[in-house]
């Protein structure tokens, strides 16, 4: 029964990684404006962060069904807290958008990957994340 629970926790953590893979995926030609505008923010905001990093400091809580909860430290580590699969390592704020560098060590692969996205709403106690088209709640 313990297996086939982390087998199931592990095919869940693989399908968000594909999830969030898709939505990075734009078709050029018809982004082409929004992307040239959106770098343009993004270059703009890269060195000057409207963020208070201090309200992302600490544990936070995932509201989706995948349960994905991780802590935040000062000084930019990360851990996750309920998995041991997906492993969040480190993050990172430029601008209006968080980076964390994740671990995943699922089913015998093993791979470090950087994933950003944009700070949509921080409060003391709610963080919401916008990777493309999909959007990720988490509360404190």
């Amino acid at each position: 029964m313990k297996n086939l629970i982390l087998k199931t926790r592990a095919i869940q953590v693989l399908f968000l990684i594909g999830i969030l893979s898709l939505g990075s995926c734009r078709n050029e030609g018809k982004n082409a404006t929004e992307s040239k505008v959106t770098s343009e923010i993004q270059n703009k905001d890269k060195h000057s962060s409207t963020i208070d990093k201090e309200l992302l400091v600490g544990p936070w809580k995932d509201q989706s069904e995948f349960a994905l909860h991780f802590t935040l430290f000062k000084d930019g580590s990360a851990s996750s807290d309920n998995m041991k699969t997906f492993l969040y390592r480190t993050w990172e704020v430029q601008g209006n958008q968080i980076t964390f560098t994740v671990e995943s060590i699922g089913n015998g692969t093993s791979f470090i990957d950087n994933e950003t996205y944009v700070i949509d709403k921080l409060t003391k106690d709610s963080l919401i994340l916008k990777n493309g088209e999909y959007r990720f709640e988490y509360t404190k």
